[in-house]
C-alpha cells in the first residue's frame, strides 16, 4: 500500500497509513519545522521528501523522482477558508485553491484512491457564484473517472480521545461505494464496543508539572494504568515535549479558580481578563472557546492549532503541554514535534518582517489523528 502525502504538516496522516503496513514513497510540507518533525521522524524512510510550496513543483519533475506508482494519495489542503473558527467567512480565500493542487496531483499519477481530509465546514460552503464546494470537488473528481465517497468521521469512535469531526473524500476507481471504517468506541453501552479514551485515562501516566516546569526530554515517573497509556508508551524511552508554560501568578490563580468550579465572567475583578495593552480596563470580548477546562472523566474538545491558549489541565491550574496535546490527538510518546512550542501571532510576526513557522502546538493541533488515519487506511486496504 504505497502512497504519497501532500500537506503533509507533522505527519498524522502519513503515521496512521504507516500503521496500518502503508509506505509513503513522497510526502510534500513547505512549513520548514512541520517538514522537519517528519522528516526526523523517520530517519530511514527511503521517501521523497520535498519542503517547498506544491505551486512551485513541477509534476514531470516529481515524477523522475518518484518510482513506484502510487496507490493512494491522502493530504489535508489548508482549510481556513472554510472553517467555522476563522471569524470572517471569505468565499474567495486563496488557500482554497490548493484543491485544485491536490487535483492535478490525482490527475496526473491516477493513484486508485485519494482521501482529502477537511473541516466540517466545508459541507455548508459556498464559491462566488453560489456553488456547494462539496459538490464542486465531486464533481471535479467524476469528471477524470473517481466515484466520490463523502465520510463525516468523529474521532472519539476511533480509540481518539478527543470530539472531532471531520470530512474526508475518499475517491476511488471502482465503481462500488466504500463503506466508512467500521467505529471501534462508543458512549452507547448497549453496544458491544469499547468506551470512549476520556482525558485522565489518556494523560494520566506522564509526569504532573506546574506552570514554567518541565525540559524537552525527561523520565517517566508513573506507570501506565491502562491499555491506550501503554500503546502511547511503546517504543518510548523517555517523555518528549512536556514543558508547561510559564503564567504569571494571577493567571494561575484564574485557572485555579475555573478548576473550582467559578465561570470566567464570575471571577473577582483581579482575576478577570485586561483589554490588550490596557492593564486597568476589564476586556469585553466574549471568550468562547478560550479557558475551557478540560474534564477528567470526559473525552476532550477538538484541539484546534491554537490550543496552547485554550484549554485548561484538569487539575494542575495552567494550559496543557505539547505531550499532552499530542496524547489527545493520539500520537504516540516516541513521536517529536521540532521548534518552538508557541510564536506570537502570524500576524503581528509578518508585520515585523519574519516568516512564521508552525509552532510544536500548531503542528499537533493541525494534524490528522493517526489512530483516525490508521482506521481509513485499514478500510481502503480491504479494497485494494
Amino acid at each position: 500500500m504505497t502512497f504519497i502525502d501532500l500537506f503533509a504538516g507533522a505527519g498524522g496522516f502519513s503515521l496512521g497509513f504507516e500503521m496500518a503496513g502503508g509506505e509513503c514513497i513522497a510526502m510534500l510540507e513547505k512549513d520548514d519545522w512541520a517538514f522537519n518533525s517528519y522528516r526526523l521522524n523517520r530517519p530511514n524512510s527511503t521517501s521523497v521528501m520535498y519542503n517547498t510550496n506544491i505551486k512551485d513543483l513541477a509534476l514531470e519533475d516529481v515524477q523522475k523522482e518518484i518510482i513506484q506508482k502510487p496507490d493512494i494519495i491522502i493530504g489535508g489542503p489548508p482549510c481556513q477558508g472554510f472553517s467555522y473558527a476563522a471569524g470572517i467567512k471569505n468565499f474567495y480565500d486563496d488557500r482554497n485553491e490548493l484543491f485544485v493542487e491536490f487535483f492535478n496531483w490525482v490527475n496526473y499519477f491516477k493513484p486508485k484512491f485519494f482521501v482529502i481530509e477537511n473541516v466540517l465546514g466545508l459541507t455548508s460552503k459556498k464559491d462566488k457564484h453560489g456553488n456547494l464546494y462539496k459538490q464542486l470537488i465531486i464533481e471535479k473528481f467524476n469528471s477524470i473517472g473517481y466515484n466520490i465517497n463523502f465520510w463525516t468521521l468523529n474521532a472519539l469512535e476511533y480509540g481518539v480521545p478527543q470530539q472531532r469531526v471531520r470530512v474526508f473524500f475518499v475517491g476511488s476507481t471502482l465503481s462500488q461505494d466504500i463503506s466508512c471504517p467500521a467505529i471501534t468506541h462508543s458512549f452507547d453501552t448497549s453496544k458491544s464496543l469499547l468506551s470512549p479514551i476520556t482525558v485522565s485515562e489518556a494523560l494520566g501516566d506522564l509526569p504532573e508539572l506546574n506552570a514554567g516546569e518541565g525540559v524537552e526530554i525527561q523520565e517517566y515517573n508513573k506507570n501506565a494504568t491502562n491499555y491506550y497509556q501503554k500503546w502511547a508508551r511503546e517504543g518510548a524511552e523517555k517523555v518528549l515535549n512536556h514543558v508547561a508554560m510559564n503564567h504569571t501568578t494571577r493567571l494561575v490563580n484564574r485557572y485555579r479558580m475555573i478548576q473550582q468550579g467559578s465561570k470566567l465572567e464570575e471571577l473577582p475583578d483581579d482575576l478577570k481578563v485586561r483589554k490588550r495593552g490596557e492593564k486597568e480596563r476589564l476586556s469585553d470580548v466574549k471568550f468562547g472557546l478560550n479557558y475551557r477546562l478540560l474534564l477528567p472523566n470526559k473525552v476532550s474538545f477538538t484541539i484546534p492549532a491554537s490550543f496552547y491558549s485554550t484549554f485548561i489541565h484538569p487539575f494542575n491550574p495552567r494550559n496543557i503541554t505539547a505531550r499532552e496535546a499530542a496524547r489527545l490527538q493520539s500520537f504516540p510518546d516516541h513521536y517529536f514535534f521540532y521548534g518552538k512550542r508557541t510564536l506570537m501571532s502570524n500576524s503581528y510576526l509578518k508585520k515585523i518582517g519574519i516568516t512564521p513557522n508552525l509552532s510544536q502546538y500548531n503542528q499537533i493541533g493541525n494534524a490528522v489523528p493517526p489512530l483516525l488515519a490508521k482506521a481509513i487506511a485499514e478500510k481502503i486496504k480491504t479494497y485494494l
